[in-house]
């Protein structure tokens, strides 16, 4: 089922498409073949499950890419050249960067990564001039980015992340109780994958979220969590005959 507070975060734009092309809940239940009152229960994000969630997409004339789109965020959605060639040649510098745009600050990342003081402040002078912080008038640092930023394919970032970032997932221990994973293997055409990584992107909004409200609530323990979500296509031979 979707969650309210999950994908039905998505609802909201949703409801209003369907407003705006004058889909009432007694249409919506005609052309689903489903009772008025089940509708307005979807509507809340009540008993609405993913196939169910398509259909009224499909009715809205959206799709989940659009909905997640319409969020709008704050700041560029795009490293420039520069800057991924300035994060993938530093990784200490990358990951103050990223903490930042999760909304830590430096004192936290210093504390954390056990780094020198002179160093960590070295550090946000150099996402300063590189434009991708600003410090406001409290001395608070800000990204100038969203929060879904994206790199290059095969650019610097893209090349760091396979030499290095890809190896903290891969070398994990899946059996360990913290390794907490879904795997699955399915059928799917180019089309079904562009709405898998769709459903990513709002996943990764809900992620976000849910780390701003346990910052809210001023918790007791923090760790720093790795969180990768990847659809492809799979090599059958490969499968079939391991090297």
């Amino acid at each position: 089922m979707v969650d309210p507070n999950g994908l039905g975060g998505l609802l909201k734009p949703l409801r209003e498409e369907l407003r705006r092309r004058r889909l009432t809940a007694k249409a919506v239940g005609k052309a689903l073949g489903a009772a008025e009152p089940t509708v307005r229960r979807w509507f809340r994000g009540e008993g609405l499950s993913l196939e169910r969630f398509d259909d009224l997409c499909a009715l809205a004339g959206v799709t989940i890419r659009d909905l997640v789109g319409a969020f709008p965020e704050r700041g560029a959605a795009r490293f420039t050249l520069a800057q991924e060639r300035a994060l993938a040649a530093d990784r200490a510098l990358a990951f103050l960067f990223f903490s930042i745009l999760n909304e830590a600050q430096p004192e936290l990342f210093e504390r954390d990564f056990k780094l020198p003081h002179a160093r960590v402040e070295a550090y946000v002078q150099r996402l300063v001039r590189l434009g991708l912080v600003e410090i406001g008038a409290s001395g608070r640092m800000c990204a100038l980015t969203t929060r879904s930023v994206s790199w290059r394919v095969g650019g610097p970032l893209a090349v760091a992340f396979d030499r290095t970032v890809k190896h903290f997932f891969l070398s994990m221990d899946f059996g360990s109780e913290q390794a907490a994973y879904v795997s699955d293997m399915v059928r799917l055409s180019d089309a079904g994958r562009a709405r898998v990584h769709a459903l990513f992107a709002a996943l990764r909004l809900e992620i976000h979220k849910i780390a701003d409200q346990d910052r809210a609530a001023e918790l007791d323990r923090y760790d720093w969590s790795a969180v990768l979500m990847l659809v492809r296509p799979l090599d059958m031979a490969e499968v079939a005959h391991p090297a």
